[in-house]
């Protein structure tokens, strides 16, 4: 786990009542996560709120599988509503334990989705939509 925040002592207090503490880490904040990224087997985001997950985008262009909550904007239009990685309720921690399960079991259907998630990252290139808009006002000069 990357990062501070409000629920950070009590998370901490968690990870120790379950006796966990050799399986998570609490990392400070990481100006470049990237690296942490890249030595992950998945990457999941379990946000309640999100405008455009720049994590969730960063991860699929690192070729990671995803699993992420299905909250307000984002998420859901990445992930082509699930075609691209598993998507679940915000806050419905026994999905996403199942959707963890199921990335175990299921290594071909989460390949295929993660291969699914990094063809389509195309469309949130900054230099193509520039182009595709550029192509549509063209016509108006």
């Amino acid at each position: 786990m990357l990062g501070s925040g409000p629920t950070k002592n009590k998370i901490g207090l968690l990870i120790e009542k379950l006796k966990l503490r050799k399986n998570i880490k609490i990392l400070p904040f990481q100006k470049n996560p990237f690296s942490f990224i890249k030595k992950s087997q998945i990457f999941i985001l379990s946000s309640k709120y999100e405008g455009l997950p720049n994590s969730l985008l960063e991860a699929i262009a690192l070729k990671k599988p995803v699993i992420s909550s299905n909250c307000p904007t984002g998420p859901s239009e990445i992930l082509d509503k699930g075609k691209g990685g598993h998507l679940f309720a915000v806050g419905d921690y026994k999905s996403l334990a199942n959707k963890i399960e199921l990335y175990i079991k299921e290594k071909n259907q989460i390949e295929k989705k993660r291969k699914h998630a990094y063809k389509r990252l195309i469309r949130f290139n900054f230099e193509q939509r520039l182009y595709d808009y550029y192509k549509e006002i063209k016509v108006y000069f």
